[in-house]
């Protein structure tokens, strides 16, 4: 086993600790004898309610999904959603002195910008919804009420593509700050293999 699958093993066995009933009933989360449903960033996944594995279309769930469902299912602490958004350096709660590698972004962009239209039509199909920022840009919904939105500038002639992952201010108390990353990496990942479909 690789230490992502180590890591998603012990994140189902630390699930497993917790009161299955409590979060069903704080989350109104749809359940039946086996499973508990969850919707995570608009696809519908399966948890097993005795194992704790994370499965989608009958596969089992990622590293980056598996993480990222468990910390928002059982992390404590939610404060009421504002509604105001703002880059991952700017979240209240931020650890002091961590920063934002953008090589990655960046490259993204510039790939979502040579193929705009497949951009646009994939960010759709994955449940984005327009909203009026930057040269386009789609909210999504990450889990119940929490959501993101990714702004996009094309390029011209002064300025290369760019995009920034806006959060909702209050996202720190839903997630820790490592999960933000992971669910930015597996919706940019989604977004580029629908557009190579």
């Amino acid at each position: 086993m690789n230490n992502y699958e180590l890591a998603r093993d012990r994140a189902q066995s630390y699930f497993l600790r917790f009161d299955q009933q409590a979060l069903i009933e704080k989350w109104k989360l749809e359940c039946d004898e086996t499973f508990i449903y969850i919707r995570f960033l608009g696809e519908r996944y399966a948890l097993c309610r005795q194992n704790g594995v994370i499965s989608k279309n009958g596969q089992v769930a990622g590293f980056e999904e598996t993480l990222s469902i468990f910390d928002l299912l059982c992390h404590q602490g939610q404060k009421p959603l504002t509604g105001i958004y703002a880059p991952v350096n700017s979240l209240k709660g931020r650890p002091a002195g961590a920063g934002v590698n953008t090589d990655f972004t960046s490259k993204t962009a510039t790939f979502f910008d040579s193929r705009y239209g497949k951009f646009c039509k994939s960010c759709e199909e994955l449940g984005g919804t327009p909203v009026p920022m930057g040269d386009v840009a789609y909210r999504f919904t990450v889990f119940e009420k929490l959501t993101l939105i990714l702004k996009f500038y094309r390029a011209d002639e002064d300025f290369p593509a760019s995009m920034v992952l806006l959060w909702e201010d209050e996202t720190l108390s839903y997630l820790l700050y490592e999960t933000v990353f992971y669910i930015q990496g597996y919706l940019l990942s989604q977004i580029v293999k629908k557009m190579e479909e």
